[in-house]
């Protein structure tokens, strides 16, 4: 399910202001992406959220094994899909296989993405809620990484 036609119009106007605050105020952020076809760099502002991987029980269970600790796990992003998985910008990142994006003013690159239910995304059970009561039931979701900082 796309963008329904009558919240087009509203969003190609809000979305220019929306660039200015998003990149800095979350839990919004500005992805950044390449159009499949036309090649274009493109910014668009959505909302996203950041979790931890869980731990893995199997990698815990075993006495003698060592325990993962909070460092050791990866950060995924959370964005949700209210307009479902056929929006442009959601095509064209799972079509490269990653994006950038900035919040909070800072970079960061996301990895592995895939589409993963509500139910199954790490974001806790009120977030969850919150996002089930909004009507969203699909989440894409990356491994963020910080760019590699090129010395000056």
């Amino acid at each position: 399910m796309g963008l329904p036609a009558p919240m087009q119009p509203v969003a190609r106007r809000a979305n220019p202001s929306m660039l200015r605050v998003a990149a800095k105020v979350p839990p919004w952020v500005v992805v950044q992406h390449v159009g499949r076809t036309s090649g274009h760099a493109y910014r668009t502002p959505l909302v996203a959220f950041a979790a931890r991987a869980p731990i893995d029980p199997g990698a815990t269970a075993v006495p003698g094994r060592p325990v993962v600790t909070r460092s050791d796990r990866d950060v995924h992003v959370y964005i949700p899909l209210p307009w479902g998985a056929d929006t442009d910008w959601c095509r064209n990142v799972r079509a490269a296989g990653r994006f950038s994006l900035t919040r909070r003013g800072e970079e960061y690159l996301a990895d592995g993405l895939e589409l993963v239910d509500v139910d199954d995304a790490a974001l806790g059970p009120g977030l969850t809620a919150a996002l089930k009561a909004f009507g969203v039931g699909r989440l894409l979701r990356g491994v963020l990484h910080r760019p590699a900082r090129v010395p000056v």
